[in-house]
């Protein structure tokens, strides 16, 4: 069991694979030391799901798993392919079906919640994008049956100004029918590389106020851990690991450190080299956590 210490929260943990059977991505986490996990239950790249990550034995497995290393708070991501604003139908409702099975799996997995990005609406305007991802998401949701909440994560783009911004997703949050469970991923690298300079952790707490006056407090329920390789406001979603990147470090300790994200799972999403693996990282968010 992963034992946290409930004065020196937030969990933290990382991305694991699923590969050879869900329930292995556990022993991945256990053995980066992870409190906390994400994974993808498809490969990311392919529409098909597959064929025996998730029969029956694996997922016994990982429930089982699951409870005994306390990772209660699992978060599934969607596939990159689906695309929830997208103007060609049958994109959308491609992306409806894969977003209403990782909803189900949620279900079957017991993870509650299920990560997915706002997508890109092409050369259609923001009031369009708003009212699709909304109806994707409110389609999507009839299969839910259990606690699912559906995160929607903030992305970054150079070319696309969709999707980027906090105020895109609570207009989403403030239009589906069912807006209790429809909650945030707040991504570190995104946001910075989307014009917020999280680096200042005044303007890190600018952001949280905003999110907590529009929507209520509590909203936001995965923060993905990155630091960033590209500059502010660059448009570069390419993630960097902790304190290496040009975000830096202050961002992480107010994270680590503020009462205000002590309830907020954290999962890294950094850089898988020889050099700095999940621990290393892991490891050096725990020294900041504790100071």
């Amino acid at each position: 069991m992963v034992s946290v210490d409930e004065n020196i929260l937030p969990r933290i943990g990382a991305h694991k694979s699923i590969a050879k059977g869900v329930d292995q991505a556990i022993d991945r986490g256990l053995k980066s030391t992870c409190e906390c996990l994400q994974i993808f239950t498809r490969p990311p790249r392919r529409w098909e799901p597959g064929k025996t990550a998730l029969n029956e034995n694996r997922v016994r497995a990982f429930i089982h798993k699951a409870k005994e290393a306390n990772y209660y708070d699992t978060a599934i991501h969607m596939p990159y392919l689906p695309n929830l604003s997208s103007p060609d139908d049958d994109l959308y409702f491609k992306s409806i079906k894969v977003l209403q099975e990782e909803i189900t799996k949620s279900d079957l997995l017991k993870a509650p919640y299920v990560i997915t990005h706002l997508g890109s609406p092409k050369e259609e305007t923001r009031e369009f994008a708003v009212k699709r991802v909304a109806g994707a998401i409110d389609k999507a949701m009839e299969v839910r049956n259990s606690s699912t909440m559906v995160l929607l994560e903030n992305s970054t783009a150079k070319r696309r100004k969709w999707g980027k911004s906090v105020d895109d997703i609570v207009e989403v949050i403030n239009t589906v029918k069912e807006p209790q469970h429809v909650g945030i991923c707040f991504d570190t690298a995104h946001a910075y590389a989307s014009g917020y300079d999280i680096s200042r952790p005044e303007v890190l707490h600018e952001v949280f106020d905003t999110i907590d006056s529009l929507l209520g407090k509590e909203k936001v329920r995965v923060i993905h851990l990155n630091d960033s390789k590209g500059q502010l406001n660059s448009g570069i979603d390419h993630h960097e690991h902790i304190g290496k990147g040009n975000i830096g470090i202050q961002c992480f300790q107010e994270l680590m450190q503020h009462a205000r994200f002590k309830k907020i799972s954290m999962i890294l999403e950094t850089p898988k080299d020889d050099h700095i693996n999940d621990k290393t990282n892991l490891d050096l968010l725990r020294r900041l956590r504790k100071r």
